[in-house]
């Protein structure tokens, strides 16, 4: 392992971000493995909404151009998928499950407050489920997903937010 994919891990692993870290440089399995203002794309890496899924493995650099060596860069590719900033947040204690694989969490250390790089018109499933026993799915409070029941099936076509709710078992609704 390089020196700045070490330093990157270490980074991650202590939940903390240094901001000399540019697009591209860390890798992720969740967003909260990110820093603010960027996102885990489905490459794999880190980039801020409108660059996340295009990193592309390169040559470590030197560092030579000021910045801190990087260990990927963007593809520059024409035909890479376009991207859409995907929020999804949730109130009380739950989780949301998109698309079987990728989810967000109120346990999370981003405390249910996740964004996602999601392909631009790809049909998506959310899947909003308990995490605790005394904690039920109540609704959707988010346009995108309103009037729909635990799964919520959406298209992004521009930045989007989900937003499930949560409540105690026996918890009065507000009126």
């Amino acid at each position: 392992m390089g020196v700045l994919a070490a330093a990157a891990a270490a980074l991650v692993v202590a939940g903390c971000y240094a901001p000399e870290l540019r697009d591209c440089t860390v890798t992720c399995d969740s967003p909260g493995d990110c820093a603010s203002g960027q996102v885990c794309g489905s490459d794999g890496m880190c980039a801020a909404p409108e660059s996340a899924g295009r990193c592309a493995r390169v040559a470590p650099d030197a560092g030579l151009d000021g910045l801190p060596p990087r260990d990927a860069g963007l593809d520059s590719m024409p035909d890479a998928t376009p991207t859409v900033r995907l929020t999804v947040q949730i109130m009380g204690k739950g989780s949301v499950v998109l698309g079987g694989a990728t989810s967000c969490s109120s346990a999370d250390p981003q405390r249910g407050m996740c964004v996602f790089a999601v392909p631009l018109g790809a049909t998506m499933t959310a899947q909003a489920t308990q995490i605790q026993l005394d904690q039920i799915f109540a609704m959707w409070t988010s346009t995108v997903c309103a009037g729909q029941g635990a799964r919520c099936t959406f298209t992004p076509v521009a930045t989007t937010t989900i937003s499930a709710r949560f409540d105690k078992i026996g918890a009065r609704a507000p009126q």
